[in-house]
Order: C-alpha cells, then sequence, then structure tokens
C-alpha cells in the first residue's frame, strides 16, 4: 500500500527537515520526502495547512495492566497515546507486578504484542522490587530489551548507591531515569508549599524536596559520569540548576511534562483530585522559571506522565488517597503547543523534543525520524484546530485530566504506524489488527 502525504509542513528535527514538502509511504517505509512527489497509485492524504511529524516517542508513561486493568490495559493506554500522536511508547516499571526481572521484560513484550496499538518498549527498575536496596541485574535487563532504568515515583536514599547506578549504566549503554525528590522533606504533602497549602488547609510540598535531591545525584554524575536523564523538572531552581551543570559541562538530559510549563496551581483550586500530581502545580514564579529553560532550550524532552487511575481511586478528594497523577496522551500535544504561540519556543523545537530526542535517549536510533527507508511511523496534527476536552474523547480508562471541559488548540487528526492508518480524527480504526 502506498500513501502520499502531500502539501504538509513536514518538520523532522532529526533531518533538520522544516518545510512544505511531501512524503510517499511505500510498504510500510518512507520511501521519498521532497517537492511534488509524483505517485498515481497511492492514496492521497492532502495535508495542506497541517504539520507532519515523525510519529511522536513517549518516554515517561504508565499502561498499568497486569493486576491493574481497572486503571488501563495495554489496548486503551495505547489507544490514548495514538489519539495523541504517539507512536512508541517506553513504558515505566512501576506495575504490579514491577518489571524488575527478565520474565517481566518478556511478559510485557508479550502483551504488547497482544493488545497494544503502539510499539512498546519497556524500563525495568533500577532496584529490586523498587525498594532502593538491591541493584538489579541491568545487563539482563537491558540484554532483555530494557530500554532504560527507573524506579519511577521512588528515589535513592544513599549517595553511594546512586553512585554505583551511574557505574553500571556505562557497563550496559542505558540511561537512568530519576525522580528527584526527597520524600522525608516532602513528607505528607498534597499541593504545592505556601499559600495554596495554607488556603486549602493542606499539607504542602516544597520545590526544595526536589531540588536538593536534583543537585545530589548532579554532583555524582559530575564525579563519576554515566548515562543519566531526570524526569519532569518542576521548580525554578531545577531549571537553573540544569543550566549550572551543563554550564560545568556535565553530560546529563532532561524533560517537561506539560503540567509544570502550561499552568500555575490555581487549577487546583478549580479541579481538585484531578489536578493532584508530582511534581505539583506550582506558582507563577516556578511556571515562569521552567518557561525560561523551554526558550533557552535547555530540556531534551517532553512527555506525558500519562499515569491513568480508576475513577473510584479518585473519590473523597486531595486527601482521601496517596495517588498522584494525570492522563495525559492526548492533551500533551496542544499544552506544548501553547508555549509556541505564546513565543516561548518554537515548533521545531517542541517536535525535537516529542521525537528523536526521546527515541536516542531510549537508543531506539530508528525511531523519531522521516528518513528515507525508516518504518513509517508518521503523526499529522493541525495545529490550530479547537476541540474541548471531553471525557468521551479520553481513551484511557483513567478520567483524571484537570483539562477536562477546557478548549484546547491543536490537534493530531492521522497516525500511521508502519504504514497503516491507525488513527483519524481522534477515531481507533477498528479494523487495524492490534500491535
Amino acid at each position: 500500500m502506498k500513501i502520499l502525504l502531500k502539501n504538509g509542513r513536514v518538520i523532522d528535527p532529526a533531518n533538520e527537515i522544516d518545510a512544505v514538502l511531501d512524503v510517499l509511504i511505500e510498504d510500510g517505509k518512507i520511501a521519498a520526502v521532497g517537492a511534488d512527489i509524483s505517485a498515481p497509485d497511492a492514496q492521497i492524504e492532502d495535508v495542506s495547512g497541517k504539520v507532519v511529524a515523525p510519529g511522536f516517542v513517549e518516554m515517561h508513561a504508565h499502561m498499568r495492566d497486569f493486576n491493574e486493568p481497572q486503571r488501563d490495559t495495554f489496548y486503551t493506554a495505547t489507544s490514548s497515546a495514538v489519539c495523541g500522536g504517539f507512536t512508541s511508547i517506553g513504558v515505566m516499571p512501576n506495575s504490579d507486578p514491577v518489571v524488575d526481572n527478565v520474565e517481566m521484560i518478556e511478559r510485557v513484550k508479550q502483551r504488547a504484542k497482544e493488545s497494544a496499538l503502539t510499539r512498546i518498549y519497556p524500563f525495568a527498575s533500577v532496584t529490586v522490587g523498587r525498594k532502593g536496596e538491591q541493584i538489579v541485574d541491568m545487563k539482563a535487563l537491558a540484554d532483555a530489551g530494557a530500554v532504560a532504568f527507573s524506579d519511577d515515583g521512588n528515589s535513592f536514599k544513599e549517595a553511594t548507591m546512586m553512585r554505583d547506578i551511574l557505574e553500571q549504566t556505562k557497563l550496559v549503554d542505558r540511561v537512568v531515569d530519576l525522580h528527584c525528590e526527597d520524600k522525608a522533606y516532602t513528607g505528607k504533602g498534597v499541593v504545592n508549599a505556601g499559600k495554596l497549602a495554607e488556603e486549602l488547609g493542606l499539607p504542602g510540598i516544597s520545590s526544595v524536596a526536589e531540588d536538593i535531591e536534583m543537585a545530589r545525584n548532579l554532583i555524582i554524575q559530575e564525579e563519576v559520569g554515566g548515562h543519566m536523564h531526570i524526569a519532569h523538572l518542576g521548580s525554578e531552581r531545577s531549571v537553573e540548576l540544569v543550566r549550572f551543570f551543563r554550564n560545568r559541562g556535565v553530560k546529563f538530559t532532561c524533560e517537561l511534562i506539560p503540567h509544570q510549563f502550561s499552568r500555575t496551581e490555581d487549577i487546583v483550586r478549580e479541579k481538585g483530585v484531578l489536578a493532584k500530581v508530582k511534581p505539583p502545580f506550582r506558582g507563577q514564579k516556578d511556571v515562569d522559571g521552567i518557561r525560561r529553560g523551554l526558550h533557552d532550550k535547555l530540556v531534551d524532552v517532553i512527555a506525558s506522565d500519562h499515569c491513568p487511575y480508576a475513577p473510584e481511586e479518585l473519590e473523597g478528594g486531595l486527601t482521601a488517597t496517596n495517588l498522584f497523577g494525570i492522563s495525559g496522551f492526548e492533551t500533551t500535544l496542544p499544552l506544548a503547543l501553547e508555549m509556541v504561540r505564546l513565543g516561548v519556543t518554537d515548533m521545531s523545537y517542541i517536535i525535537r523534543c516529542m521525537t528523536v530526542n526521546p527515541a536516542r535517549i531510549m537508543r531506539l536510533y530508528d525511531r523519531g525520524t522521516l528518513s528515507v527507508g525508516a518504518d513509517a511511523d508518521v503523526t499529522v496534527f493541525d495545529p490550530d484546530k479547537e476541540w474541548v476536552v471531553t471525557k468521551e474523547c479520553l481513551h484511557s480508562k483513567g478520567p483524571n485530566n484537570p483539562y477536562i471541559g477546557d478548549t484546547m488548540r491543536g490537534r493530531v487528526e492521522l497516525v500511521i504506524i508502519g504504514g497503516e492508518v491507525i488513527c483519524r480524527d481522534f477515531k481507533i480504526l477498528k479494523n487495524v489488527a492490534k500491535r
């Protein structure tokens, strides 16, 4: 089957392309990218006025499934992912059971093969059971297919363990993805510390909990080396730490989640438990600092941190549960595009942070590109199309999205994986074989 995408704005940062061009897909591969391509026998898709990008690559998502299907399954989560434009997903290991052994890596791959619509790449935990006590057999897990390591949601108390983990990353050529949080400092915090917490009468989460852990880890990284990726920067000071250590020549990567740059803590007053996330929505000073990080291109990745919970788990409000997270695949792109319209950054940088950068960090060198000969994973979106976020248009089982009811600008219109049209106009094509 041939598909010819005509007259779209093709943005492929991996090949430094940003121009109005055509893209020809044949036999599941990118066959040509250029002007005025002729293919009379192809299915023509007029994508004038739309952006044609490599399929988005996610490196921070939670699939649930296994013993938590009430939250999401590989099928429902990847249905949500596809509608957000994501075609390759790095899956966090904090499932039940934890992905901390070769058997679980194989189970993730098998479950994905049975029911996922996207390509799935498993992360493994750094320590057994994510308990922070014993480092896993990183070589065996990397050989089995783990693309990265993370104790997502947990950090490492002992600096010596952080040192040893970084030494191991050099041996296996995989990144360790770090959730930076001193949980003793966080305590029982629920929302951003300060005015909001005082107003609501709730325990607060100070940005210090993130910043001190992040500073320690970067100091160790400067000393030891290795492959470090810092998840979801959540404060002005965390961005300045990135700037400081980059200026010192320290090599590492980092990411942002849209929650941290799109809205302030005011959203918690309106949306309550739907806006309960870590790091929490913070004040304007932090949001401004995070946006400076985007403007100055200090950030490598924009991820969704898709983290669904079942409706009954959200009952009782902010203090009834210790769960934090947002079901966020479909709203990641439009929230990122807000930063383009505000002049914070440019479209090509947003696409870079959602395609080639996360692909390379996960060592997926064949993803996040429209290079001729690459698998035809393509996302087409209308950057100006307005739509209202409703529960019905979110394909995940998790309704925990604080943007429900909001009008978004920018929507995915066509998603192709391996040359097959998987999603059109926010609808999954059910006749497509599950991947």
